[in-house]
C-alpha cells in the first residue's frame, strides 16, 4: 500500500522542516521554509477560515453558561450564529458535541445534507432519503467504507481513472482487489472517452476479473478538469448498463473556475435520465468540508449519499459505521454548516457570501497563474486547471535523470521532485504516485499557496539547473 501524497517526498520535506527549525540545520539549506504544495490543505498555507461557521462551532464547543446562555453572548456573536448554535445543540439531544451521536450521524444534520442535494440538483423536494446518508470523518472514510463493502474477494475489481487520487489505488491494494484502469485523455484537457471505458471493462472481463464498480472524480484530482453534464450522463448510463456501482467523488464541486462551466452531479444525471425513478442505478456520491472554499480539512467532516442501494446493503454499511460508534461530532456539525449557511436577510448573510467569494476568486486567479506559468516552461506541458485545486504538468526528463533514477530504484519524477525539494524547499508529489501512461513523467502541485508565483518562478529556474545536472 503506497499513498504518494504523504510518501517519500513529503517525509523528506518534514525532515528538512525539522532541520530548519534548529540553529545548526538552518544553515544547511538555500531556503528558510518548506512550501507544501503536495496536498490540498488550504488552512496550512494561510487560507483564512470562513467566520460564520467558526462562530457557530465556537458556541457548540462552549458550555451553555459560557456560550449561548451567557448574558453578554450577543455582544460577542451575531444573532444568527447564536440561534443556529441553539438549534444544533437541540439536535444533538442537549448533550453538545462531546457525546456520541447516531452511527449514521445526527438526523437533523443529515436532513441539511438532503435539502442541500435537492436544491443543488433541482430535485423533487423530499426525494433524498436521510436514511441513505452517512456522515463520516471526511469523504475518505466514506470512500473506504464503500470500497470495503464492494471488494468481497481477490477476484473483484474497480475501474479507476488514470491518473487518480491514490486513496483509491492504495485502498484497493489493502483490500486485495484489482485496479482496472481507464485512461483520461491529457490532450483534450483530461477528458473522458467512452471507448476507453468500454476497452478497459472488456479487457478486465476477458482476464476473469469481476468488475463491481467505477470511480469517477469530478472535478478531477489530480487533473483539475470539469466534466460537462453530457459527459456525466454518459458515465452514469455506462454504469447502469453494465451493472456497476458508481462511486462519484464530488468533493471539489464548489471549485469550478472557467466561465461557462458548471458542476453537474452524478445524481442529477441519473435523475434526469430516469434511472433513479426506475431503480436502474447504484450510486454513491461523496462530499467533504475539506475542499470547496471552506477548506476545513482538520474538522474531518464529510458524507456519502446513496441511491439504488438495497436495504440489506444499507444495513451492513450501518454495522460498519456502528463498529466505529460514530464519526466525530464537530465534523458532522461542520457538514451541516457547509450545506446550510446563513439565510438571506440574516445579519451574517452578506459578510459570509463576501468571504466565500474572496476565497473563490483567489483560487481562480492562482489556478490560471500556476497552470499557464507551468505550461510556459520549455519542457513542460500543463493543461488548464478549470476546477479542483491542482495542476498536473508533464515534464520532459533529461537522459541522465532517467539513468540515475533507475540506479536508485525509483521513478524519474520521484528523483525530480526530490531534487526540487532539496534545491528550493518546494514539496510536490511525483506523478507516478497517481498513475500515468508509460514514458510520461511529471508531478502534482496545488495552487493554494499565496507564494504561487514564487513557486512557478522557482520551478522554472530549478528545471534549467536540473536538466544541466542530468544532461547525460
Amino acid at each position: 500500500m503506497d499513498y504518494a501524497v504523504r510518501g517519500r517526498i513529503a517525509i523528506e520535506a518534514d525532515r528538512i522542516a525539522d532541520e530548519l527549525r534548529s540553529k545548526e540545520g538552518s544553515s544547511k539549506h538555500p531556503f528558510d521554509h518548506i512550501i507544501y504544495t503536495n496536498i490540498g490543505n488550504p488552512h496550512a498555507v494561510q487560507q483564512k477560515a470562513i467566520t460564520w461557521p467558526r462562530q457557530v462551532m465556537a458556541l457548540l464547543q462552549l458550555p451553555d453558561a459560557l456560550g449561548i446562555d451567557h448574558p453578554n453572548v450577543s455582544k460577542l456573536f451575531p444573532e444568527d450564529a447564536i440561534q443556529r448554535a441553539r438549534e444544533m445543540k437541540k439536535a444533538l439531544g442537549g448533550h453538545g458535541i462531546g457525546a456520541y451521536t447516531h452511527s449514521k450521524g445526527v438526523r437533523e444534520f443529515r436532513q441539511d445534507v438532503a435539502s442541500f442535494i435537492e436544491n443543488r440538483d433541482h430535485a423533487e423536494k423530499g426525494s433524498v432519503d436521510v436514511e441513505n446518508i452517512f456522515l463520516t470523518a471526511g469523504a475518505s472514510e466514506a470512500i473506504t467504507m464503500l470500497m470495503s463493502a464492494l471488494i468481497k474477494d481477490s477476484n473483484c475489481g474497480l475501474m479507476l481513472p488514470i491518473p487518480q487520487y491514490p486513496l483509491y489505488s492504495a485502498t484497493l491494494d489493502l483490500l486485495g482487489g484489482h485496479k482496472v484502469g481507464y485512461y483520461l485523455d491529457e490532450q483534450s484537457n483530461w477528458g473522458l472517452n467512452m471507448r476507453e471505458l468500454e476497452r478497459s471493462l472488456a479487457e478486465a472481463k476477458a482476464n476473469g476479473i469481476n468488475v463491481v464498480g467505477l470511480v469517477l472524480i469530478n472535478p478531477g484530482n489530480p487533473t483539475g478538469q470539469v466534466l460537462s453534464g453530457d459527459e456525466v450522463k454518459d458515465i452514469v448510463a455506462f454504469c447502469a448498463k453494465n451493472n456497476l456501482v458508481l462511486l462519484s467523488d464530488e468533493v471539489y464541486q464548489e471549485n469550478v473556475y472557467r466561465e461557462g462551466d458548471e458542476f453537474f452531479s452524478s445524481r442529477r444525471a441519473a435523475d434526469e435520465l430516469g434511472l433513479i425513478k426506475n431503480d436502474a442505478i447504484q450510486l454513491c456520491s461523496f462530499h467533504s468540508v475539506s475542499k470547496g472554499v471552506m477548506g476545513e480539512c482538520g474538522q474531518r467532516g464529510g458524507y456519502v449519499e446513496m441511491v439504488g442501494i438495497d436495504n440489506e446493503v444499507n444495513d451492513c454499511l450501518y454495522k460498519l459505521a456502528a463498529s466505529k460508534l460514530c464519526s466525530n461530532a464537530p465534523g458532522q456539525a461542520m457538514v451541516s454548516l457547509m450545506c446550510r449557511g446563513p439565510n438571506p436577510g440574516d445579519v451574517s448573510y452578506d459578510s459570509h457570501r463576501r468571504e466565500k467569494e474572496a476565497v473563490f476568486e483567489g483560487l481562480k486567479d492562482r489556478a490560471r497563474l500556476v497552470s499557464s506559468g507551468l505550461d510556459s516552461i520549455p519542457g513542460f506541458s500543463c493543461q488548464p486547471a478549470t476546477g479542483a485545486m491542482y495542476c498536473f504538468p508533464s515534464v520532459e526528463m533529461p537522459p541522465g535523470a532517467i539513468k540515475a533514477s533507475n540506479e536508485l530504484g525509483f521513478s524519474p519524477d520521484t528523483l525530480y521532485a526530490l531534487d526540487l525539494l532539496q534545491s528550493t524547499g518546494i514539496c510536490v508529489v511525483p506523478a507516478s504516485g497517481f498513475g500515468q501512461k508509460e514514458g510520461r513523467f511529471g508531478f502534482r502541485t496545488t495552487f493554494l499557496s499565496p507564494e504561487s508565483k514564487y513557486v512557478v518562478d522557482s520551478i522554472r529556474d530549478h528545471y534549467e539547473a536540473f536538466c544541466s545536472k542530468y544532461s547525460n
